[in-house]
């Protein structure tokens, strides 16, 4: 029964070895094993612990199995000492032993460590490489990594993949390129892993070429994968290519999965087509507080109050409870369009609720909401008096809608407190000294404007694509 839980995440396996020895029956060789197991996926370091003296009373502790198992439990749990503690009481070493205190060393960029720790085994294998080349990757060292990777005496799917991972989080998208044209046996992960390189290095139109690769390659994608496309599809912002992607999902049997449709609507959103995201919405059996996120938060950056405010009241009828992010749509859908009692009455209901986590962006909903009203006297005070340190984004708001109303005076103060938080946005000088220009005061503009070249500190000029080139370059 231990044994069984330990392949889930389960307290239950925990709770079992309770019993046993509550009722006094000794446990074997392998019960504390695979009860430390559990601990170590549940980050359950007390029971660990417990389970651990355990252990010592009972006169386990020279058992190799039972020593693994402590030392991978601590190095879960972050208590990298206490693991290295226990792996050099070890009289008998395993390479499994190694390995995890290698694996510990690497997880938390212990790498000098790692590497010598490495180099000292006797005996290693290609899982033992693979957790020294995952910590060079994980802490940004590919020149190590790539070193190790070029001396394994072997390699599998997951050295490759570790290696492609590396090259993505690096920005080194050739690279990863290169590795994955070498493969010899590709899996369904090295291809997702690839695909998440293009989008999180800002390339959503090779990621439709590659995922057509994919495809041609007879290759089933995951979920992950199918994400990925999703958010590559959202940013490109092509109908052709949404309604492409939502057909590949439904051929790829994705179209229960409540993850998948949920990012069908966000896409749609993106698109500016809140129709076809209405559509996959209500095809949705059993709707969670994301599926109504997604919607809330689309209709309100498209300026529609009305269904905001109408998918709300759906949701607290479903029993579904609203959380943060529902209130940043709800309050943003206010702001846009200046409903100043709607966004009073719904934030009060956010504070009295009790349970919604008050983050920064709120007061910024609520801060432009006042402004754009004209209400600056008391959009100040809201920031002055909320219980939060005000973040940049809460004093630009009220920066944008001094400039709306011409108030010169309460920039400044505000601006003060934007040149402290973030001196290198240029944003914020810019705004100050068109102010000051619209109001022909010369000399404090250009007193702005030289402490913005001290500073060495200058505005982007804008560029912008149209959809057609998105969807050429993506097809």
């Amino acid at each position: 029964m231990i044994r069984g839980y330990s392949r889930c995440p389960s307290r239950d396996g925990i709770a079992v070895y309770a019993r046993m020895r509550q009722q006094l029956f000794l446990p074997g060789d392998y019960d504390a094993p695979f009860a430390l197991k559990c601990c170590a996926t549940l980050k359950a370091l007390f029971e660990g612990e417990q389970i651990h003296a355990d252990v010592l009373k009972l006169g386990f502790e020279c058992n190799v199995f039972v020593q693994t198992a402590l030392l991978d439990m601590y190095v879960k749990c972050s208590r990298i000492e206490t693991a290295e503690q226990v792996f050099n009481n070890m009289r008998v070493k395993s390479v499994v032993s190694w390995t995890a205190m290698v694996a510990g060393y690497s997880k938390y960029g212990l790498l000098d460590k790692a590497k010598r720790l490495f180099h000292e085994m006797p005996i290693r294998n290609v899982v033992t490489w693979n957790a020294l080349i995952d910590g060079q990757t994980r802490f940004g060292d590919m020149e190590a990594a790539q070193w190790y990777f070029n001396h394994m005496p072997q390699r599998n799917t997951v050295s490759w993949t570790i290696m492609i991972s590396g090259y993505s989080k690096s920005g080194n998208v050739e690279k990863a390129r290169m590795l994955f044209d070498r493969m010899n046996s590709r899996e369904v992960v090295a291809w997702t892993v690839m695909i998440s390189c293009y989008v999180e290095n800002g390339e959503p139109g090779e990621v439709i070429n590659f995922f057509r690769e994919m495809l041609a390659a007879d290759v089933k994608p995951d979920e992950v994968a199918m994400l990925a496309l999703l958010s590559a599809a959202a940013q490109l912002r092509s109908m052709h290519l949404c309604s492409w992607v939502e057909n590949c999902i439904n051929a790829c049997g994705f179209k229960s999965d409540i993850r998948i449709l949920n990012a069908i609507i966000s896409m749609y959103m993106e698109c500016g087509s809140i129709e076809r995201a209405f559509d996959v919405f209500q095809k949705i059996p059993n709707k969670d507080v994301i599926s109504y996120n997604s919607m809330i938060t689309g209709c309100a950056a498209h300026g529609d109050p009305s269904n905001v405010f109408h998918l709300f009241s759906l949701m607290t009828r479903a029993n579904i409870q609203p959380n943060s992010i529902t209130f940043i749509g709800i309050l943003t859908a206010c702001a846009h369009r200046g409903l100043v009692a709607e966004g009073m009455s719904y934030f009060k209901l956010m504070l009295d609720l009790g349970y919604v986590e008050l983050k920064s962006e709120h007061y910024a909903c609520m801060v432009d909401l006042l402004g754009r009203a004209g209400e600056l006297d008391e959009a100040y005070k809201l920031i002055t008096e909320m219980p939060l340190k005000a973040k940049a984004s809460t004093w630009g708001a009220l920066l944008g809608a001094c400039r709306i109303h011409g108030n010169v005076k309460l920039a400044e103060m505000v601006a003060r407190k934007l040149f402290e938080i973030e001196p290198e946005n240029p944003g914020n000088y810019a705004v100050l000294a068109n102010m000051y220009a619209e109001k022909r005061m010369w000399d404090e503009a250009a007193i702005v404007r030289s402490a913005m070249e001290k500073k060495k500190v200058f505005k982007t000029h804008g560029s912008s694509w149209t959809e057609e080139d998105y969807f050429n370059k993506a097809l």
